[in-house]
C-alpha cells in the first residue's frame, strides 16, 4: 500500500502531458569562476548554454523554464536547491564544464544521484563541486506533499524513503535520456553516465541530472566549449534529451 501511494505521489506530482516545469541551474558564478583555462571560465560557459537552452524551451509549450542565475553571480549551492522547491521544478539540470590534470581526457558526462559508492573521480570531482558557503543556514528540504499532510513519523520516513528512491530512479532515466540524445561530441563512446553526490543533486526532491559539457583542459574540447555555434549545437541536444524523457514520462500509463 506505501508502495503504491509513493508511486502515486510522485505521479501526481509530474503530472501526465501538462507542462514540465524545468530549473536550468548554470554552474558557479560571481567571484566562482569555476574550471579555467587560457582566460576562459566555466561559469561563463555554463550561462551562455544555460541562456540558449531557456530560449528554446521557452518557445516549446511543454515546458515552463527557469534559471537559477542570469547572470554573472553567485549562488550558494543551498540557494539553488532551494529556489528548485521555491518554484516547483519537475526537473532540475545543473550544467557545469570538467578540467582534468590528464589533457587526453575529453568528451561530455552526464551524472545524477548515486546510490552505490562512486570511483574515486566521482568522489573528487563531487568533492569539488560542493565547497561549502561559509556562515549559511542550511535546512533539509522535503516533499511538498509530505509537507502538506500529517503522517505519523515512522509513516513519513517509509514515504521520504520510496519517494528518495522513485525520485533517484527518474534521475538515471533523465540522464540517459540527455546521454542518448547528446550528438555535439562525435565520439559517442567517450560520453559516460555516473553516479555521484553532488550536493544540488542529493537535496533535491525533484528528478535531476547535472551535465559536464566538456573538458576545458582537452583542446579539441577547449574549442567546442568556446564555439557559439557548438554552445547552441548543446543547447539543442540538452533540449532534446529533455523532450525525450518528457515523452516518456507522458507515454507512461497512468496508475489506477
Amino acid at each position: 500500500m506505501l508502495k503504491f501511494l509513493a508511486a502515486l505521489l510522485l505521479f501526481c506530482e509530474l503530472g501526465n502531458s501538462r507542462p514540465l516545469t524545468v530549473l536550468i541551474d548554470p554552474g558557479h558564478g560571481g567571484r566562482d569562476h569555476g574550471a579555467a583555462n587560457l582566460g576562459v571560465n566555466e561559469s561563463t560557459i555554463t550561462l551562455a548554454v544555460s541562456r540558449q537552452l531557456a530560449q528554446i524551451l521557452s518557445q516549446d509549450r511543454r515546458f515552463e523554464v527557469r534559471l537559477t542565475r542570469d547572470s554573472d553571480v553567485g549562488v550558494s549551492l543551498f540557494r539553488r536547491a532551494r529556489l528548485a522547491k521555491d518554484n516547483h521544478a519537475d526537473l532540475f539540470l545543473s550544467i557545469h564544464v570538467n578540467t582534468s590534470s590528464d589533457p587526453k581526457a575529453k568528451g561530455a558526462e552526464f551524472y545524477f544521484q548515486n546510490q552505490l559508492p562512486p570511483d574515486q573521480e566521482s568522489m573528487y570531482l563531487a568533492h569539488q563541486e560542493n565547497v561549502a558557503e561559509a556562515g549559511e543556514v542550511v535546512l533539509p528540504l522535503t516533499y511538498d506533499f509530505l509537507d502538506k499532510n500529517s503522517y505519523a513519523p515512522e509513516v513519513s520516513s517509509i514515504l521520504n524513503d520510496m519517494l528518495d528512491g522513485d525520485r533517484i530512479l527518474r534521475s538515471s532515466q533523465l540522464s540517459k535520456s540527455l546521454r542518448l540524445s547528446w550528438r555535439t561530441t562525435h565520439n559517442r563512446k567517450i560520453t559516460t553516465i555516473r553516479q555521484a553526490p553532488f550536493y544540488v543533486l542529493s537535496q533535491l526532491r525533484a528528478p535531476s541530472a547535472l551535465v559536464e559539457l566538456g573538458f576545458l583542459s582537452n583542446s579539441e574540447d577547449y574549442e567546442q566549449l568556446n564555439s557559439s555555434v557548438a554552445q547552441k549545437k548543446m543547447a539543442q541536444d540538452l533540449y532534446h534529451g529533455l523532450l525525450a524523457y518528457k515523452e516518456s514520462i507522458d507515454k507512461a500509463p497512468q496508475s489506477p
